[in-house]
This record gives C-alpha cells, sequence and structure tokens, in this order.
C-alpha cells in the first residue's frame, strides 16, 4: 500500500514540474506535450514503485 501511495505522489509532482519545464521553454498545449508529460511522469511513478519495493525486500 506504501507502494502505491507514494508512486501516485511522486506521478503528481512530476506531471507538475515538467508541466513547469514545458512551460518555460515554451512548448505550446496540445495532445503531443499532454502525452510527453502523462508518459515522463508514468516512468517516474514507476521508478519510484519500483525502488520501494526493492528497498522493502
Amino acid at each position: 500500500m506504501l507502494t502505491l501511495t507514494l508512486s501516485a505522489v511522486a506521478y503528481f509532482i512530476a506531471g507538475h514540474f515538467i508541466r513547469r519545464h514545458l512551460d518555460a521553454w515554451g512548448i505550446p498545449k496540445g495532445m503531443t506535450r499532454g502525452l510527453l508529460i502523462f508518459t515522463c511522469a508514468l516512468a517516474v511513478a514507476c521508478g519510484v514503485a519500483a525502488l520501494l519495493e526493492w528497498a522493502t525486500r
């Protein structure tokens, strides 16, 4: 349960910071940008989940 909770938190935090960086770079909003944010935030969340699973064994 801890893994699920922390990976969900990591997903939203990563999504927020990725969105801020893309705004700063001037990349226009659209479907491709949304998919990029989703994919990168999902990768961070999966990484956090894998790290927690490895650390709690």
